[in-house]
């Protein structure tokens, strides 16, 4: 794989952290339908780039963050604890299960639809409070939020779809919604890129590191450029989003399967 290619799965997992579109199945399904060889080892590497988008987060968020209160920190730190023991315990088999293009364009498929449904379901209007939209979550809705992180262990659910999936249904506005997800997804992901990189051999993790910097560079950017965009233009539809993830499974779905189908 080329410092290119691994510039441009950057772009794409900075994006795709923030919109719900699964970034693990993208890292799959990209490569995969452009031709390019995978990367050697493709856990370390999508490790890698969640690193990398993570600190792009973690960066343009830093204000919300040091300005959240002790009982939204504990919520978001308690919905993490189901999807961190989730993945310590099953990720690896996960990953070696369900990680072909095929399994990947069917829950992209079906969990896009549920996200849609459920967010037109909720209902969209002002909650009548002058508090930060983050004070609004309560503990029953949170918890709710980090059980449907362990369902996004899987690739091409996605964890701010899940998230916002369960938080639209539990009747939690859409603006709430988008950015108690934003804040859940970073010690989630985080964790799971540390857990990762950890676990790599050090014979293997400079090799890897080496080719993930122009990656996790651009994953980087795009994070910080995708939240501030989505902040800017304010609590939208996830139709598009949910668009993107029909069209993309029609496309692989109609692609003729190929021997190194992973």
């Amino acid at each position: 794989m080329t410092p290119a290619q691994v510039a441009a799965l950057g772009l794409v997992q900075g994006v795709a952290e923030v919109v719900p579109v699964s970034s693990s199945a993208q890292l799959v399904l990209v490569p995969w339908l452009l031709g390019w060889e995978p990367p050697p080892d493709r856990t370390t590497f999508a490790a890698g780039l969640h690193a990398g988008s993570c600190l792009g987060l973690a960066w343009t968020l830093r204000h919300d963050l040091l300005a959240l209160d002790r009982r939204t920190c504990a919520l978001v730190a308690a919905a993490s604890v189901p999807a961190a023991a989730a993945g310590f315990v099953a990720a690896d088999v996960v990953e070696q299960r369900l990680g072909r293009p095929s399994q990947l364009a069917a829950l992209l498929a079906g969990a896009g639809v549920l996200l849609w449904w459920a967010d037109a379901r909720g209902e969209h209007r002002a909650q009548g409070s002058a508090d930060p939209p983050v004070t609004r979550v309560g503990a029953r809705q949170a918890a709710l939020a980090g059980l449907a992180q362990v369902a996004a262990l899987v690739p091409g659910v996605s964890r701010s779809g899940a998230s916002l999936t369960a938080l639209r249904l539990a009747g939690v506005e859409r603006e709430t919604a988008q950015r108690f997800t934003l804040l859940l997804s970073l010690p989630v992901t985080a964790g799971a890129a540390a857990l990762t990189l950890a676990r790599t051999p050090r014979a293997a993790l400079g090799p890897a590191l080496r080719l993930l910097a122009p990656g996790a560079l651009t994953a980087a950017l795009a994070g910080a450029g995708s939240v501030t965009l989505l902040r800017g233009r304010g609590a939208g539809s996830v139709a598009a989003a949910a668009l993107y993830r029909l069209g993309i499974a029609v496309v692989v779905a109609r692609r003729p399967s190929r021997g190194g189908e992973l």
